[in-house]
């Protein structure tokens, strides 16, 4: 007897399609001649998300790590220079370093330890920067706070004083660092040592430290002290208001060598007297060369007691002024006329005025003295009874 062949079922609309293994090809389990069967979205998602992913930290150590230049660190900052200790920080070999430094390289050595992560010519700050980076401990990324402070010429013409030049002219940059430093001078850095304990600074606009203009004088004056450029430069100082003539007598008379310096002990004189200016100095000299009495230099005098005029030297014995015309002084259409004014009130009120020029006073200043000592003698003149004076401040 022989079996019927079963007969395979065939599924109707309303029957739910059969299940697929997985992995299986879905056409494969449709009869011939059947339509296959609808698969949703729902039904496939658990599959899409039952595939593997790598953990996140993974996938971050596969992924390549961004170079850093170190110039996008510190260069904007910094105005391109650092130290070596920074780079090392930072983590850039020792090999990267020396091959950026290689000639024709795109890094430049400054001084020992510094660098400027470019070619070229320094600008000003640039040198100031390097100068204090050069003075920073060995190993020792960054200054920190007051420790190490510019001083000398760089303060005294960042303070805009005339004889101290412009500041892109310095050809040296004086650093100021503690006493028990063992720091060499270098390149266009002079190193000053603290007598005692480091003044206490400031910080500048720029990020960099600074000394006061008193103590840049102070420190400028071992080597400057007898000089006329150091002369003009104390003057200047306590004539532009930098600092007050007390603080500068402070500061020059505190150093050790002071008492030695024959230089520093006549500015302190110069100073004391009255005397603000280079001009007025050597006119003092040239007075004093020709025997004539000690004046009053820029005095404050008053007629009546009210304010008459400040005079360059003034003989109040006599009633006698002296005005020295300095084109320094007079470069501004305003200063000239205030000049003016001052000599008008005085011959005004009676008193008699010498007017010289610098240039006179040096070439030939026998015409003025003796005019001085002509009217020191027939003195005294006009309100001498009337006029009262203040020293000089």
């Amino acid at each position: 007897m022989t079996l019927a062949a079963p007969v395979a079922a065939v599924p109707s609309a309303a029957d739910p399609p059969a299940a697929v293994p997985p992995g299986a090809d879905p056409s494969a389990a449709v009869p011939p001649g059947a339509d296959p069967p609808v698969t949703s979205v729902a039904a496939v998602a658990p599959a899409l998300v039952a595939v593997p992913r790598p953990p996140v930290a993974a996938r971050a150590r596969a992924a390549p790590r961004p170079v850093v230049d170190p110039l996008l660190l510190v260069g904007g900052d910094q105005q391109h220079i650092v130290t070596r200790a920074q780079l090392r920080a930072l983590g850039v070999p020792s090999g990267s370093i020396a091959h950026r430094l290689r000639p024709g390289g795109p890094w430049q050595r400054v001084l020992p330890r510094v660098i400027c992560l470019q070619t070229g010519r320094l600008t000003a700050h640039q040198r100031l920067r390097a100068a204090i980076a050069y003075a920073v401990p060995k190993g020792q990324p960054a200054p920190r706070a007051g420790e190490v402070l510019l001083t000398g010429a760089a303060v005294l013409a960042d303070a805009g004083l005339p004889s101290a030049g412009h500041p892109a002219d310095l050809a040296e940059v004086d650093v100021l660092i503690p006493a028990r430093r063992r720091v060499a001078d270098r390149g266009f850095v002079r190193i000053h040592r603290a007598g005692g304990a480091m003044p206490g600074g400031f910080e500048r606009d720029d990020g960099l430290w600074s000394t006061s203009v008193a103590r840049a004088l102070a420190d400028l004056a071992p080597r400057e002290g007898g000089g006329r450029r150091f002369r003009a430069l104390c003057a200047e100082a306590v004539q532009r208001r930098h600092c007050e003539l007390g603080e500068l007598l402070d500061q020059l008379l505190a150093r050790p060598e002071a008492g030695e310096l024959a230089g520093v002990a006549r500015v302190v004189e110069e100073l004391t007297a009255g005397v603000r200016s280079v001009v007025e100095a050597e006119a003092r000299d040239a007075v004093r060369g020709a025997g004539l009495p000690e004046p009053l230099w820029n005095p404050v005098l008053f007629l009546d007691g009210r304010f008459l005029a400040v005079p360059d030297a003034y003989w109040p014995q006599s009633c006698v002024a002296l005005e020295i015309d300095s084109r320094a002084w007079h470069l501004r259409p305003a200063d000239h006329e205030r000049s003016l004014t001052r000599a008008n009130r005085l011959t005004a009120a009676g008193l008699p005025v010498v007017r010289t020029t610098p240039v006179q006073l040096r070439r030939d200043p026998g015409p003025v003295l003796h005019e001085l000592a002509v009217l020191l003698s027939a003195g005294p003149h006009g309100a001498h009874g009337r006029v009262t004076w203040r020293r000089a401040r």
